[in-house]
């Protein structure tokens, strides 16, 4: 089962001020992963929310995020001199039940950043994954890359093109729509 995952900060409160509470989040995230049984496909921490997308090796979604979030929710008030809730909701997931539409989560996930404008390029936000899955930047230790690119080709470097394709690409429907007449054929 794989799922999108977000958890975004109360009120607009910024959910990481700085790179200190980005690696703070990726530092327990990674440590969650191996906990829960996750295997991470894609991530991107904005300023005032986050997105994964993994897939479970068990039954773990609410126990994970439960103790991630509230664990990150301790630090950064301890770290940042306040109190009270930090998450607008426990978090919020959605199952991804195709591979297209898991294609597609990816291919959001790693389009946020370029799209709020804070960069110019997928690959240039360096709190994504996305740089290094397609090879741009250094491995990324919380993705688990062979199990992402299998989705893409069996070869890397052939996995990491037709990721980067997705990625790109004007309008997904042309692409979804030229599947279909594929398989009906």
């Amino acid at each position: 089962m794989s799922y999108h995952v977000t958890g975004k900060a109360v009120d607009g409160t910024k959910l990481f001020r700085d790179d200190v509470d980005r690696l703070l989040f990726l530092r327990l995230l990674a440590f969650e992963a191996v906990r829960s049984g996750w295997c991470v496909l894609a991530y991107t921490l904005m300023t005032t929310h986050y997105h994964l997308v993994l897939r479970l090796r068990r039954l773990t979604l609410s126990s994970g995020f439960q103790r991630l979030n509230s664990v990150y929710a301790r630090e950064y008030n301890r770290a940042h001199g306040r109190r009270g809730a930090l998450w607008h909701r426990r978090y919020f997931d959605a199952m991804l039940v195709s591979d297209g539409h898991l294609y597609e989560a990816i291919r959001y996930v790693a389009l946020n950043a370029p799209r709020a404008g804070i960069c110019a390029t997928a690959e240039d936000w360096p709190w994504s994954s996305y740089g290094a899955a397609i090879g741009v930047q250094a491995k990324d230790l919380i993705v688990d890359e062979p199990a992402l690119l299998s989705l893409f080709g069996t070869r890397h470097d052939e996995a990491r093109k037709t990721l980067r394709a997705i990625v790109e690409e004007a309008d997904p429907r042309v692409r979804l729509s030229q599947t279909r007449v594929r398989l009906r054929g």
